[in-house]
């Protein structure tokens, strides 16, 4: 009787590790699942942000910031996009919704709402410029006068029918078409408190 009773308890307690072991994989699996549409959302964000860049490429629009839009002309190396580079400190964390700005950091990401977003799902960008000060990208100087204007580029050769391209970071060369780099990072908030960055670089 004693050992039937202990091959009983014995094999309750294997049940009722199969469930728990069911359910952490059913968890798991639901959790792959919201992260995956996360992306998808991601992807409708940096569609917008592109679309924002192209539109405003002419003239001076992008040579300052438009914080309303959730532009800046600079690539804000201060800032702690992902809250994760200085985990100790929110002091540089960029200010996503549902945050306020941060004491060392005055970037505000911008909610955005891309075509068929899923329920449950909100969605955010900070578009960076990659220069290291405001003003015209082609400038020796930014706009303070005094600044030596700095920024990551792409100089596309003059030489007829080439498709080649030589990136560098530094000042604008006197001749040769020159192409600029714009960083777009997206935040995906989803059910289950999942969380999703995406980044990703432009050259216009």
């Amino acid at each position: 009787m004693v050992i039937v009773l202990l091959a009983l308890l014995l094999m309750a307690f294997a049940s009722v590790a199969l469930l728990r072991s069911t359910d952490t994989a059913t968890q798991v699996i639901g959790n792959l699942g919201f992260q995956k549409t996360a992306l998808g959302q991601a992807d409708g964000a940096l569609k917008l942000a592109e679309d924002w860049i192209s539109a405003n490429s002419t003239g001076g629009a992008l040579f300052e910031d438009d914080t309303a839009k959730g532009y800046y002309a600079t690539s804000a190396d201060n800032c702690d996009l992902t809250g994760n580079t200085t985990p100790a400190s929110s002091s540089d964390n960029v200010a996503w919704p549902g945050s306020s700005k941060s004491a060392n950091c005055t970037v505000v990401a911008l909610a955005v709402t891309p075509d068929g977003i899923a329920t449950g799902y909100s969605v955010a960008y900070v578009i960076n410029r990659l220069c290291n000060a405001p003003g015209d990208p082609a400038a020796p100087l930014a706009d303070d006068g005094f600044t030596p204007m700095t920024c990551a580029h792409a100089n596309t050769e003059t030489l007829s029918g080439s498709t080649r391209a030589s990136a560098s970071y530094g000042q604008t060369p006197l001749s040769g078409g020159t192409q600029y780099y714009y960083r777009i990072t997206a935040r995906v908030l989803g059910p289950r408190s999942s969380v999703r960055y995406i980044q990703t670089l432009v050259i216009l």
